[in-house]
């Protein structure tokens, strides 16, 4: 074999040679990129919509005036608004690779029929489209697929699920109220047919005008009020069986103003009890112990007689 022929041959072992390794170079890029998913970079500051739907239950959550946000047209918690956009923005977060056939979708929760669909816009325009499913086994990921994608990656990170996991009542601001002890002048309390009011004095409470109320009571009945939560809302029948315009209890807390800080009805189905604002609007769930704990019996506040 001639010395040319030989050079011939070694160019073109050399050129294959390269060929292999940029191809074997390229399924490993391709192999290593579809087992690894990341959520995109999201302007938090830009979304004014995310929607989250699934069977049963659909979920809007819509940025209105002031940095506020409603959920179903409802005032939502910002705080758990707060944690999703988070979630959005985390670029720790990371997942892998957990199942690329369809038939894979009803046991990780992401089809059209069991997964929950996320979409988070801007201005009309679609930041990230997402279906969400169930839990890892660790409890500290969640599966899930990026629009018609076949693949089903699982995403970790820190409480990166909680957010994927609410209903519409999960969303929605539960605060009643929030009064300052301290700003309380007086508070009207009805239960039944019973009323009393108490009244702030110089030297301490006094009940109806009489007999002086024990303060470390009415101090600790006060800071019920300072953060005040429901545990959820009626559903629209709950509330139509409620009646509030002859409540089984009420309580009007006044203080140096005209408008009252607070004024609550509150009336027990067989479904709960429900508290709901004088002046109309939500229906609240609370527990039956706050019913006692909110609207005491007047002698739980009187000053006890010294032996």
């Amino acid at each position: 074999m001639s010395e040319a022929t030989l050079k011939r041959l070694g160019a073109v072992l050399a050129v294959a040679i390269v060929l292999w390794a940029v191809l074997a170079l390229a399924r490993h890029v391709r192999a290593d990129t579809a087992s690894r998913f990341t959520l995109p970079r999201v302007d938090t500051a830009a979304i004014d919509t995310i929607t989250l739907q699934k069977p049963g239950d659909s979920v809007t959550l819509a940025r209105a005036a002031r940095g506020r946000w409603t959920v179903n047209a409802h005032p939502a918690d910002s705080a758990r608004v707060s944690d999703l956009l988070r979630v959005l923005a985390d670029t720790s977060s990371w997942g892998e690779l957990a199942a690329e056939s369809r038939q894979s979708y009803a046991g990780l929760g992401v089809g059209s029929d069991s997964g929950q669909r996320v979409r988070v816009m801007s201005h009309g325009k679609v930041l990230l489209d997402i279906t969400t499913g169930k839990r890892t086994s660790d409890a500290n990921g969640i599966y899930l697929r990026r629009g018609t994608d076949s693949a089903v990656y699982a995403l970790h990170g820190a409480n990166v699920g909680d957010p994927f996991s609410r209903t519409v009542d999960d969303w929605r601001d539960k605060r009643i109220a929030s009064i300052a002890p301290d700003s309380v002048v007086t508070a009207e309390v009805h239960r039944g047919s019973a009323s009393y009011t108490v009244r702030r004095a110089k030297a301490g409470w006094t009940i109806d005008a009489g007999p002086a109320a024990d303060s470390s009571s009415v101090a600790n009945w006060l800071v019920s009020f300072q953060n005040l939560s429901a545990s959820g809302f009626a559903t629209p029948a709950q509330a139509d069986s409620a009646h509030f315009g002859k409540p089984r209890a009420a309580i009007t807390i006044r203080g140096k103003g005209t408008v009252p800080l607070l004024s609550l009805a509150f009336d027990s189905t067989a479904g709960g009890v429900w508290a709901r604002a004088d002046s109309g609007g939500p229906v609240y769930r609370v527990d039956t112990w706050q019913l006692g704990q909110l609207v005491p019996v007047e002698s739980t506040l009187k000053a006890k007689k010294k032996p």
